[in-house]
């Protein structure tokens, strides 16, 4: 007997709403019923069998009370929302009041292949925002990604930007980066006070900001994101001071900052991220709550109170020295940190130097490897540098990228993989994982270190194919991944290259492998890259 078929009908406007609306209802109605048996007077079974309910049970919206009809409201999607104010008249008068817009072209429904979808999202956001803006409504999320839209003009946004009024807890601008003319944000709109202090989150991208001691005072800011926007030290500056409550800040690609400064009166802050900032040469923080650094520029960093930084990512802006300045110097400006991820620089030091100075709670360290601008030349054995630093290391990963490294070729017996009067030892390295696996000598070099010298190892992989563990699909959750995954393109001369790796492994590592290890090398997939 065959199966039966059963048919999915897709989810809709009308059946989201339907779904929120029947919850609602039901639930009205057992409150109300509930209510009404607390309210009843208590009468005898003889007294009431003459009389007959006369009351009757309204349906639909009708019944509901206005609190429930906009939460019903407010659950839905702006485009649900607006759908529905125009098939309910109920729903129509709580859209005037509607506080959550999230307004762009998806939200809004319109078709790219339309010639003139552009100035119909303009026109659409203006209506919106005139309407609720004359109708005195007091909006809290409100979120403008006018990305597409080169030729918006300054007038629109000057109009738009009179919403922000207090109440507003969220704030988000998002404009095209290729303009005739830079927007330049008004700092005006957050000189109340009342509107200054109710903001919680607020967002730029694309345009200029110039706070000056006008600006209100941003009591409840705990988000703080400034992405390609125009920023001068001193304007930072006035906004970091008035924004003592900041947990996240986040700054990327902001042109006009050569000191950036982060200033101790930001007690709050937890999360730090600085990315391609190339006029920024020195980056100077004094935040004692400070938990994650992310930084993507000139190495010069300087951290106070750090005794709370656990997470540093760190990458050069002009991709050279990262790892002999990470090496040197985060021990002093992170001595706490627990998680480090490390981009090596196109034009990286031949070796890592062997330093006295430790990271000794580092538990999960990640380096990766780009290819050089000239002939690859790197070390990578003297990474055992950072090994050797890290007593309480549990988890390291080396990501090298395809031509990162000079590939050797495989010959001579296993003692010329072998360095010999090195000392270092882990009694706490639990997984190991090298993507990018190559006949390299020095790589072969320091899998045989780690191997040999590291008994508390667990899992050892060894990838050949440059980022097995970053495919579609997840192989820790999904072990059927890796036929269902899709693996990363390799070149033909980089596929001959794999078949070596493969061979060196079998060759110089497997039979160093302990019995209690579990060791797999992920060579060329038979699904993506063989007969190709």
């Amino acid at each position: 007997m065959s199966p039966r078929r059963v048919r999915l009908r897709p989810v809709t406007c009308r059946s989201r709403f339907a779904a929120i609306h029947d919850a609602a209802v039901s639930r009205t109605r057992r409150r109300h019923r509930h209510r009404h048996r607390l309210l009843k007077p208590h009468t005898s079974p003889a007294a009431g069998s003459g009389s007959k309910a006369s009351s009757t049970e309204t349906n639909g919206l009708e019944e509901l009370p206005e609190d429930i009809i906009h939460h019903i409201h407010s659950l839905l999607p702006i485009q649900d929302a607006a759908h529905a104010a125009c098939v309910s008249r109920r729903f129509r008068r709580s859209w005037r009041s509607y506080s959550s817009l999230i307004l762009s072209e998806r939200t809004l429904g319109l078709d790219r292949k339309t010639e003139e979808w552009k100035t119909h999202l303009i026109d659409k956001v203006d209506k919106i925002l005139t309407n609720h803006y004359h109708n005195g409504v007091k909006v809290k999320t409100l979120k403008l990604d006018i990305g597409p839209c080169r030729d918006i003009k300054a007038s629109y946004l000057d109009r738009w930007l009179r919403i922000i009024k207090p109440g507003i807890q969220e704030f988000s601008l998002l404009l095209p980066l290729v303009v005739n003319k830079i927007y330049s944000f008004p700092c005006s709109v957050l000189s109340n006070e009342a509107a200054a202090s109710s903001i919680q989150s607020l967002s730029l991208f694309g345009c200029a900001f110039h706070p000056t001691s006008i600006l209100g005072r941003l009591r409840r800011l705990k988000s703080l994101s400034l992405r390609y926007v125009h920023v001068t030290e001193d304007g930072l500056g006035h906004l970091l001071s008035k924004s003592s409550a900041l947990e996240w800040l986040e700054i990327e690609a902001c042109s006009g900052i050569i000191c950036l400064k982060i200033p101790c009166t930001l007690q709050q802050l937890k999360f730090l991220s600085v990315q391609k900032c190339e006029m920024v040469k020195v980056v100077e923080i004094d935040a004692p709550r400070l938990c994650s650094f992310r930084y993507c520029g000139t190495p010069v960093i300087y951290v106070r109170n750090s005794s709370q930084l656990k997470n540093v990512d760190i990458s050069p802006v002009n991709l050279s020295g990262i790892l002999s300045y990470a090496r040197f110097s985060l021990p002093s400006i992170a001595q706490n940190v627990e998680s480090l991820t490390l981009l090596a620089g196109r034009i990286e030091n031949a070796n890592t130097p062997m330093l006295p100075s430790k990271l000794p709670h580092l538990k999960n360290l990640k380096i990766s490897l780009i290819k050089p601008w000239s002939s690859p030349n790197y070390d990578v054995f003297s990474l055992v540098s950072f090994l050797d630093a890290s007593p309480a290391l549990e988890s390291f990963v080396l990501r090298v990228e395809q031509d990162a490294m000079m590939h050797d070729p495989v010959v001579g017996d296993d003692t010329e993989y072998r360095r010999q009067n090195l000392e270092c030892r882990n009694n706490s390295l639990r997984k190991v994982m090298i993507t990018g696996f190559c006949s390299a000598k020095s790589l072969v070099e320091l899998t045989v270190h780690i191997l040999e010298r590291t008994h508390s190892l667990e899992r050892f992989t060894l990838d050949i194919t440059y980022g097995y563990d970053r495919r579609t699909c997840n192989i820790a959750k999904f072990p059927t991944a890796r036929m269902i995954g899709q693996c990363w393109s390799l070149s033909k001369r980089a596929l001959e290259e794999a078949h070596r790796a493969v061979e060196t492994a079998d060759r110089y590592i497997k039979g160093r492998v302990p019995s209690s290890v579990q060791f797999e090398v992920l060579g060329p997939c038979p699904r993506c890259h063989i007969g190709k």
